[in-house]
């Protein structure tokens, strides 16, 4: 009967010690997968994407309100609009004060669908769906001459 009880108390003491393993392990790497960043939010300055929560939020923080702004579609989707060029973070929290979202939003003066062309020392940047239409054109300034006599590098 005794040798009976300590196999049975070693067979619980084994599934508990798993048991316990298995939880931590999850545990550990739901924080991880939590505290994990997550790749750059891209935006053109006047365009905008959204971010899909996993649960309703309550609080939204723009680190830099001049760069980009963010909408409530609905407790669970954000929709971050780029005003000018460039860097801003965008952190969401639920009612508990715990992050949802905390993204970099990088905001740039260039459409997403946008072809550069460089000519020599022409640039012109076009917008393009089906067709693309001239955004704008610079000229790059010719280099200064070297004065009569310089030694040419």
């Amino acid at each position: 009967m005794l040798v009976a009880y300590e196999a049975w108390e070693d067979i619980f003491m084994r599934r508990l010690t798993l048991a316990l393993c298995a939880g931590l392990s999850l545990s550990v790497a739901t924080v991880a997968a939590a505290d994990s960043p997550s790749a750059p939010l891209s935006v053109s300055a006047g365009a905008a994407t959204r971010i899909q929560l996993s649960a309703p939020v309550r609080d939204i923080v723009v680190g830099d309100p001049t760069v980009a702004d963010v909408s409530l579609v609905n407790e669970r989707t954000l929709v971050v609009l780029g005003k000018k060029a460039g860097a801003t973070t965008v952190i969401a929290f639920d009612a508990r004060g715990r992050p949802l979202a905390d993204r970099d939003v990088v905001v740039s003066n260039i459409p997403t669908q946008a072809v550069v062309v460089q000519r020599g020392a022409t640039e012109a940047t076009y917008a393009c769906g089906d067709r693309c239409s001239l955004l704008n054109t610079t000229t790059a300034p010719a280099p200064a001459a070297a004065p009569a006599g310089a030694p040419i590098p």
